[in-house]
C-alpha cells in the first residue's frame, strides 16, 4: 500500500468546525478550548505561515510542557508537525493524546490508524480507521476503503470482504475499492468472485494495462493458458513490457499449443536473435511443432552449429527429412552419426544416426552414399541389436539395386 497522507487540518481552521461525528450517539462534545491552547496554537500557525515548523513544534512542546491538558487540538498539530519531520513514532503518541483527551476526534482518530500502519501495526491500524469512518458524517466511504486496506495488509481478507462488497455495491464504486475486492477474493482463493469483479472493472476501464495483467493472473490461477496469453496480450498493446514481459507472453502462448504465436515474442525477448543454443533450440522445436519447415530448419541449423550434439544434428536431418531435402538430411543424420560414435560402448541407440543418413541417401537415389552410411551403422550398432538387423536389411537391398544397375 502507498504511503497515505495525513489530515492535515491546522489549529484555526478545526476552531470553527467540530470533528465530523461529534453529535453521534454516546459521542462526547469537544473540551472546550482554553484561551492558552488558543494563544500557543495561533502562535505556531503564525510560525508555519512562515515556513518555520520546527519553530512552530517547539513553541507547542514548551507550551504542553506546562499543561499536560493541553486542548486535543494542540496535540494533533504537534502530531501533524512530527510527521511532516519524519518523527513518525512521536507523531503517534500525539495522535493518541489527541484521541484520549477527545474520542470523538475524526481527523485525530484516522492520523492514527495510518501511523499505526506504518509502524506495522495493520490490524490496530484497521480498528482505527474504521472507527474515523463511524464517526464522518455525512459517511467517507473513502475511510471504509482505508480501514479494508489495512485488514489485507493484516492478512485478515475475510474480515475485509464485507466492507469491500459495501463499497462495491454503491453506485459507481471507485476503481480502488473494486481492485481491493478483487485482491480480497483472490486472497480467499475464491477466484470465480474474483474475475466477476474484474470484468467490472475492465468494463469501465478497459484501457488500464495492469487490470489486463490481473486478468492474465487470474486465468493463469485456472490453467486457462489461452485466455491467459490473450489478457496479457492486450496489456503489453496498451503498456509495452521490458524483455522478460515478452518471454512472459511467449511462455503463456506455449502453454496454450500456440507454438507460432509463441516463437515471435521470444524473439522479441532474445532481442531479435538469440545466440544461447538452449534459445535457439527453443525456437527450433516451436517452429517444428507448428509445422514451419522453413523456420524448423533454419533455426535448428543455427543451434546445431552453435553446439553441435548428436540430438540437435539429428533434429536437423528430422526437419530435412520432412522438407524432403534428402542431401541435406543425409549430411546431418551423418554429423550426428559421428558425434554419436564417440559414446563408449554399443547399445540398441548405436547406429541408429548412420541408419536414418542410409536412408536419406536412397530415397535421393545416392546408393554408393546409402550403402556406406549402411555399412557404418551396422558396424556401430549392438551385434544382434534391432539397429544391426535393419541395417543388414538395408545393406542388402542397397547392394542388390547396384548389382541391378551395374548388370543394366
Amino acid at each position: 500500500m502507498t504511503r497515505r497522507p495525513l489530515t492535515l487540518a491546522l489549529a484555526l481552521v478545526l476552531l470553527a468546525a467540530g470533528a465530523a461525528g461529534a453529535g453521534a450517539e454516546k459521542c462526547p462534545e469537544e473540551p472546550r478550548l482554553t484561551h492558552g491552547s488558543h494563544q500557543a496554537m495561533y502562535q505556531a500557525q503564525q510560525l508555519m505561515d512562515n515556513k518555520q515548523s520546527a519553530q512552530a513544534a517547539g513553541k507547542l512542546a514548551e507550551f504542553a510542557k506546562g499543561h499536560p491538558e493541553a486542548h486535543p487540538r494542540l496535540w494533533f498539530l504537534r502530531g501533524v508537525l512530527a510527521y511532516q519531520a519524519g518523527q513518525r513514532d512521536d507523531a503517534g503518541r500525539f495522535f493518541a493524546q489527541a484521541v484520549q483527551g477527545w474520542p470523538c476526534f475524526q481527523a485525530a482518530v484516522r492520523n492514527l490508524a495510518v501511523v499505526r500502519y506504518e509502524q506495522g501495526k495493520p490490524a490496530e491500524a484497521a480498528r482505527l480507521a474504521r472507527r474515523a469512518f463511524d464517526l464522518s458524517k455525512p459517511p467517507n466511504y473513502d475511510l471504509l476503503y482505508e480501514a479494508s486496506v489495512f485488514l489485507l495488509g493484516a492478512e485478515q481478507a475475510g474480515k475485509a470482504l464485507p466492507w469491500l462488497e459495501e463499497l462495491s455495491a454503491r453506485p459507481q464504486p471507485k476503481k480502488a475499492w473494486l481492485t481491493a475486492l478483487l485482491r480480497a477474493y483472490l486472497d480467499l482463493k475464491r477466484n470465480q468472485a474474483a474475475a466477476k469483479v474484474l470484468a467490472r472493472l475492465l468494463a469501465r476501464w478497459p484501457d488500464d494495462a495492469s487490470l489486463w495483467r490481473l486478468g492474465a493472473s487470474l486465468a493463469t490461477m485456472d490453467k486457462d493458458y489461452p485466455k491467459a496469453a490473450a489478457a496479457l496480450a492486450v496489456a503489453y498493446r496498451l503498456e509495452p513490457p521490458k524483455p522478460a514481459g515478452w518471454r512472459q507472453l511467449a511462455d503463456l502462448y506455449r502453454a496454450a499449443g500456440a507454438p507460432l504465436a509463441a516463437a515471435p515474442y521470444y524473439l522479441r525477448a532474445w532481442g531479435g536473435e538469440p545466440s544461447e543454443p538452449k534459445d535457439l533450440d527453443r525456437l527450433a522445436d516451436l517452429f517444428l511443432q507448428g509445422h514451419d519447415l522453413a523456420q524448423a530448419a533454419r533455426w535448428s541449423l543455427k543451434a546445431a552449429k552453435a553446439q553441435p550434439t548428436a540430438r540437435r544434428w539429428a533434429r536437423a536431418g528430422r526437419v530435412a527429412m520432412e522438407q524432403k531435402d534428402y542431401p541435406a538430411a543425409h549430411d546431418a543424420f551423418s554429423q550426428a552419426a559421428k558425434l554419436e560414435d564417440k559414446r563408449k560402448g554399443k547399445d540398441d541407440k548405436g547406429g541408429r544416426y548412420w541408419l536414418l543418413a542410409g536412408y536419406a541417401a536412397w530415397q535421393n537415389e545416392q546408393l554408393p552414399l546409402a550403402e556406406a552410411a549402411f555399412n557404418q551403422a551396422l558396424h556401430s550398432a549392438r551385434q544382434g541389436g534391432n539397429t544391426a538387423k535393419e541395417a543388414a536389411r538395408g545393406l542388402k537391398a542397397v547392394r542388390e539395386q547396384r548389382r541391378q544397375q551395374a548388370e543394366g
